[in-house]
């Protein structure tokens, strides 16, 4: 998780009319108090509940806010979080109950891409839209084979809020080569969709910028021993090793590279920007690198009411780095109800949840994380990505605000 320092609140009132801003009215059900389920799917128990507990608290603190100031008239918004452990087949039994579930208009999540690319297609059948602010293979809005046969829209019903890995890999490859100037390169991944297509991108963009990719490898998740890959990474002589990844195996290799005597960085993307990645490395993670879609919110003015209010609701997780993106996430489904409802105040069954996946394509706000609108792929039109690195134990912004021409 990563832990956010921000400035003290002292003139709140402009931030938070940008959080609440009003959405219009909705409804579902009967009676005068009509009840909207969101349904929040990620790894609330397992080796990544760290960030998945950081995007459900801040599902919960947008549904509590805009049922707080009744952001949409006459609506209670209730959270349904489900735990997929970042198991692909859970997600998907969970991606089913949600569809069963005719009280469920939209849901955040999942964390991880390969959840997506299992839930996403039951979703998108059954009219139900699906935000994530953690998705970041270009597959789930591209299609798999985007470089061969364009760009194509895989999923009606899908959106995310982060910027995906053919922007933060390139951008760490580009920092790398430029910044770093580093010129070799040894890159290893799992074998998920999110870590071997993350190393993929960054290894393509470090050589079309003239790096040389010296050495290639992949291991299985759940490793924890990598002193014979350890060896055979130092024997390249890179100047840069770059994981793709999730911080359980990352933290690991980590200490096992420094072992072995590579003092050179290890890199990756945000499965890798955690405070469990420092942890699990230790004192051989002073110096690595992390790429994160999307911006620093950190000293960013429309994320301060936001990081006041998580911090006085008294949880004991922190926001990590994508609880910024979970509360624009809920916020833009919030506001998706409200503009049907508005729009068609007697809407009521199945067509409902496709009337509030076609809002969700329209809507556009300020966020908490800057500007919130989808292009026609369904993905961010917010195409940003952060570069972070751990400095005295800690995550430290060295790029807040990255795009790719700016390297």
């Amino acid at each position: 998780m990563t832990r956010f320092s921000r400035p003290t609140a002292v003139a709140m009132g402009v931030a938070c009319a940008v959080l609440l801003s009003g959405c219009g009215s909705g409804f579902l059900g009967s009676g005068s108090t009509l009840t909207v389920v969101i349904g929040v799917d990620g790894p609330l128990t397992g080796k990544l509940a760290d960030l998945g507990l950081g995007i459900r608290n801040s599902a919960e603190l947008a549904v509590a806010r805009a049922n707080a100031k009744k952001t949409v008239p006459g609506v209670t918004f209730v959270l349904d979080a489900k735990d997929d452990q970042a198991d692909e087949a859970t997600a998907l039994a969970n991606g089913q109950a949600f569809v069963a579930d005719d009280r469920v208009m939209g849901v955040v999540g999942p964390l991880t891409s390969s959840g997506a690319l299992a839930m996403a297609p039951v979703l998108s059948g059954a009219g139900l839209a699906v935000i994530s602010p953690s998705n970041t293979s270009p597959a789930l809005t591209w299609g798999a084979d985007y470089r061969a046969n364009g760009k194509k829209r895989q999923y009606a019903t899908y959106f995310r809020t982060v910027t995906t890995d053919a922007v933060q890999g390139p951008l760490l490859a580009r920092y790398a080569y430029k910044r770093l100037e580093a010129r070799r390169a040894a890159v290893i991944s799992d074998k998920k969709a999110y870590g071997s297509n993350l190393a993929a991108e960054f290894a393509t963009a470090f050589e079309t910028v003239g790096g040389k990719v010296a050495f290639r490898a992949t291991v299985q998740s759940g490793t924890t021993d990598f002193t014979k890959l350890a060896t055979q990474v130092a024997a390249s002589d890179p100047d840069i090793v770059y994981y793709g990844g999730e911080h359980p195996e990352g933290g690991p290799l980590s200490a096992a590279l420094k072992a072995a005597g590579v003092k050179v960085p290890l890199a990756g993307g945000d499965g890798l920007h955690t405070d469990g990645y420092i942890k699990a490395a230790g004192a051989s993670s002073d110096g690595d690198i992390a790429s994160q879609p999307g911006i620093s919110v950190e000293g960013l003015a429309s994320a301060f009411a936001y990081l006041d209010a998580y911090g006085q609701a008294g949880l004991k997780e922190e926001p990590g780095p994508f609880g910024p993106y979970a509360y624009d996430s809920t916020w833009a489904l919030i506001q998706a109800v409200g503009h049907v409802r508005q729009a068609q105040p007697d809407l009521s069954g199945p067509g409902l949840r496709t009337a509030v996946a076609d809002a969700l394509q329209q809507v556009s706000f300020f966020g908490v994380t800057g500007d919130v609108a989808f292009d026609e792929y369904g993905d961010t039109r917010n195409q940003v990505a952060s570069i972070y690195q751990v400095k005295k134990g800690a995550w430290s912004a060295v790029v807040p605000f990255g795009r790719l021409r700016d390297f």
